[in-house]
């Protein structure tokens, strides 16, 4: 049952062009679920890092075993529940995600020669997924889907272009690579969760097109009062709605030594059934991946291992959905939370003052009875208040 992209696109144009006449609903959007029995993921990466497939399925990911099949488990993408990933409104929903994979042929990274980031750039990819999806929740909303509509399409294209593979699109690889080496990271040189967390939100800080605040949670600790400074618009009146800017909380994470501690297993889950979840980038070098949803003990994902030509730049009103059509994924592929690696980022989307307490007290109440990912705080301890010496350890940015 293997679909290609263009039937979402022409799916999704027959019903744009028969706005006038809603009583003649398009088809839906349709996706293949793979089955990673039959795949040969080694096989698969390895003609992705050569440029030797050019197909619309991204690889699977390397795992010690298929997931185990779950033919009656709960299925949730980005907190909305499905009674299956063959259902069509799962379709619509997956299909309309952003999906960002390795590229080729694009303008070197200057200094550097870099025309391609196959072999390390999955995180930098996985980090984009993460925060276009992000926007794209921001700017249109969580039911949104993808159809070339005279209203939104405007919107979600130019999100969409944020992540040009040229210097000019302010999420660029080019951009993302180089400030990597304010953290000690060269072109070229895979990014850790904590790397792209604070690489993100320098370029986040420095694009106000955007007007959105970015935190990042480090050591596992979220500081209420910390986000509160990062929200906060000091040239906004006080009091007034647009003095909370909307915020993404990222929180770099280890979960474990060599593979997924099993206790953070419920937890982990439970992260896609918070309504601000915008999804999971984690993953060891050559191994990152964008984490959307649940199914059963398995989680449903969004590959960048996967090498494509760069998409032309060129004038912005000038992109159609076909064009565009290359950012989106036909093929759900999920794998066995087991398989996990430890090291991750997980975003969370507040809009205002309002949603952040709400993420929080959802946060809190839904890590009851479970060994939490990490903790939430009203402020950072002071140095006075602690009658205990403390030791600070530094393990760099391995995870």
């Amino acid at each position: 049952m293997t679909e290609s992209f263009s039937h979402i696109v022409n799916a999704a144009s027959a019903s744009f062009r028969a706005a006038t006449a809603p009583s003649s609903p398009s088809s839906p959007p349709r996706v293949r679920v793979a089955n990673p029995a039959t795949e040969d993921s080694l096989l698969s990466r390895l003609a992705a890092r050569t440029g030797t497939s050019s197909s619309s399925s991204s690889s699977s990911y390397t795992t010690a075993g298929p997931p185990a099949p779950t033919p009656y488990a709960k299925v949730t993408l980005f907190a909305t529940p499905y009674p299956s990933l063959s259902a069509p409104d799962f379709a619509a929903h997956f299909a309309s995600r952003i999906w960002l994979t390795y590229r080729h042929s694009y303008a070197p990274i200057r200094p550097s020669s870099y025309t391609s980031d196959v072999g390390w750039g999955c995180m930098l990819r996985s980090g984009q997924m993460l925060l276009a999806n992000a926007f794209l929740l921001d700017a249109l909303g969580k039911d949104w889907r993808l159809v070339p509509d005279k209203y939104t399409f405007p919107i979600y294209r130019r999100i969409l272009l944020w992540f040009l593979d040229c210097n000019a699109a302010p999420y660029s690889i080019h951009r993302i690579a180089l400030l990597g080496n304010h953290f000690d990271k060269k072109v070229g040189e895979w990014f850790g969760p904590s790397t792209i967390s604070q690489v993100l939100k320098v370029l986040v800080q420095n694009h106000k097109e955007a007007n959105l605040a970015l935190h990042v949670a480090s050591d596992g600790m979220l500081y209420k009062d910390d986000v509160k400074a990062a929200c906060l618009d000091p040239d906004a009146a006080a009091g007034s709605p647009e003095a909370w800017k909307p915020v993404l909380i990222l929180v770099p994470l280890r979960l474990g030594v060599e593979s997924l501690n099993p206790v953070y297993h419920p937890g982990l889950k439970a992260c896609f059934d918070i309504p601000h979840c915008v999804g999971i980038a984690g993953g060891r070098p050559n191994s990152s991946l964008f984490f959307m949803g649940v199914e059963g003990n398995n989680l449903i994902y969004l590959d960048p291992h996967f090498l494509r030509p760069a998409v032309e730049v060129k004038d912005p009103a000038s992109y159609s959905l076909e064009d565009l059509a290359s950012f989106h994924c036909d093929t759900v592929r999920t794998t066995a939370i087991s398989n996990v690696d430890p090291s991750l980022v997980i975003g969370f989307y507040c809009k205002d003052r309002a949603d952040f307490e709400e993420f929080c007290n959802v946060a809190q109440s839904i890590s009851l009875g479970k060994t939490p990912l990490f903790s939430i705080e009203q402020k950072m301890p002071s140095f006075d208040e602690m009658d205990h010496e403390v030791d600070f350890l530094s393990e760099g940015d391995e995870f």
